[in-house]
């Protein structure tokens, strides 16, 4: 990346979760990050704020939004009301995540969708928004015994999919020797090129958003999803020009990294038709 793209520097994040050293991760989650599946990390809505970000399924806070919902207690106790800004329904605003919010929401739905099938989606799209104010500080104060916030202690943390190949604890010195090449810590499961998982995510997220229209969308929407197919399409095309270029001398792993693009080329093409509303 430095070489050929003449970057100034390139940065590592999330496989210093597991550097104790480095990192201020409650011995909880930690256990469970190194016990953690390639598929425990997906793309989330959860944030009250609408932005997508990287989200762990088996964080202790995911496990308490489910338990809530099953009690029929959707939403979060709002505290801190940092990310209120929502004036949907209140003259004040409220956060998008608190238990106010989404009771208020969901009886909007409820009056206003006859078909179960959508309600429940969107149903599920307002309960997935958490509290971050909360959960993204509980994982710190858990590890430095300090008080808890309203004793809650619910962590919510967000490692970006690269965390899927690393399982263990490691001291600072073995992720700097892993990062410049003196020591290898990954797992065994096989590892895509970067450009590969690239695309893998952006993939994801353009099929998840098409399957969340139900197959009917406005033409602004079509158009955006198009377009953004049509991008993918092109950095395959130029990712499949940059396999030459590869500097392994490896034929197997550049003709690994080529099946992969068709791979991933053949599936958006086969993403289902939409039509406007």
């Amino acid at each position: 990346m430095i070489d050929y793209y003449n970057l100034d520097s390139t940065g590592w994040g999330s496989p210093f979760l597991l550097v104790p050293e480095a990192t201020n991760v409650d011995i909880e989650t930690l256990n469970k990050l190194k016990a953690a599946k390639k598929e425990d990390y997906y793309l989330s809505h959860s944030s009250p704020l609408g932005v997508p970000f990287s989200n762990f399924r088996n964080s202790s806070s995911e496990e308490q939004r489910k338990m809530r919902i099953d009690k029929n207690r959707p939403g979060s106790p709002c505290f801190k009301k940092f990310l209120s800004m929502d004036k949907e329904f209140t003259d004040k605003p409220i956060c998008t995540a608190s238990r106010e919010y989404q009771n208020l929401k969901i009886k909007q739905l409820k009056s206003q969708i006859t078909d179960v099938k959508i309600l429940e989606h969107e149903i599920e799209k307002v309960t997935e928004k958490d509290c971050l104010c909360e959960g993204l500080g509980a994982s710190a104060l858990l590890k430095n015994k300090t008080k808890l916030s309203h004793n809650l202690s619910a962590v919510t943390i967000c490692p970006g999919p690269n965390l899927a190949y690393f399982s263990d604890t490691f001291s600072l010195k073995q992720m700097v020797d892993h990062i410049y090449g003196r020591l290898n810590v990954l797992n065994n499961l096989n590892r895509p090129n970067i450009f590969v998982n690239e695309l893998q995510l952006y993939y994801d997220y353009l099929k998840k958003e098409i399957e969340d229209q139900f197959n009917v969308i406005t033409e602004k929407k079509l158009t955006y999803f198009q377009t953004f197919k049509n991008n993918l399409l092109r950095g395959i095309d130029y990712y499949e020009e940059l396999v030459p270029k590869i500097k392994q001398n490896n034929s197997d792993l550049k003709n690994n990294v080529r099946q992969q693009l068709i791979d991933l080329k053949n599936s958006l093409n086969l993403l289902p038709q939409l039509k406007i509303n």
